[in-house]
């Protein structure tokens, strides 16, 4: 079944992109760019590392099929025992959202909106608590320390703000994400500062 799902997005996400390339009417934008973020289920700031091809649909809308990496640094509570290790999650996630831009202006200055399915291959393991066991010689605490592997599909939201460059030939962009797995929203929060390249 797991197969069968990434099979199915990876199958989604390749003909996005062949049909980006054959689109010989549609702006063809590449963005990379890089931000911090936060995994809310346990606690942890971290930093996001995107690439996202967009593609016109239409004078408002565009297609954008993206692959970003996440690896957490901190967790909030600074918790760092030596005993357990630090708590700790990362994954890669690949999307492909629908874009429809709410705003755009004469100086081409937009705010969009995009939503879309979202596929995370990912992990997290933090410190899971402590219970105390009764023994006739001793008693002692027991630390559980959890690891959890992630193979799932999900949904993203995001709010892009898009503005030129200089250069005709570069777009400067500002995203703010939010991905929601398992009915838990949001999951992670992502802010990412991003270089975009017209490619046509």
């Amino acid at each position: 079944m797991k197969r069968s799902l990434l099979l199915c997005f990876a199958l989604v996400t390749y003909f996005i992109h062949s049909s980006a390339v054959a689109q010989d009417n549609n702006k063809l934008t590449y963005y990379v760019g890089i931000g911090p973020a936060i995994d809310g289920n346990i606690g942890l700031y971290g930093i996001n590392i995107s690439n996202e091809l967009s593609f016109g649909v239409g004078k408002r809308t565009s297609l954008n099929p993206s692959l970003t990496y996440y690896q957490s640094i901190k967790s909030f509570d600074n918790f760092d025992d030596p005993k357990f290790g630090q708590d700790n999650s990362s994954g890669l996630f690949t999307n492909v959202t629908f874009k429809y831009d709410v705003l755009k202006t004469k100086n081409d200055f937009k705010i969009s909106l995009a939503f879309g399915p979202s596929f995370q291959i990912g992990s997290e393991n933090g410190y899971g608590g402590s219970y105390l066991i009764y023994d006739d010689v001793e008693n002692y605490y027991v630390h559980q320390y959890t690891v959890e592997r992630f193979f799932r599909l999900g949904y993203t939201q995001q709010i892009a703000f898009d503005w030129k460059s200089k250069n005709e030939n570069r777009r400067n962009s500002a995203v703010v994400s939010m991905s929601s797995f398992d009915g838990y929203w949001p999951w992670y929060l992502m802010a990412t500062y991003r270089i975009g390249y017209r490619l046509r």
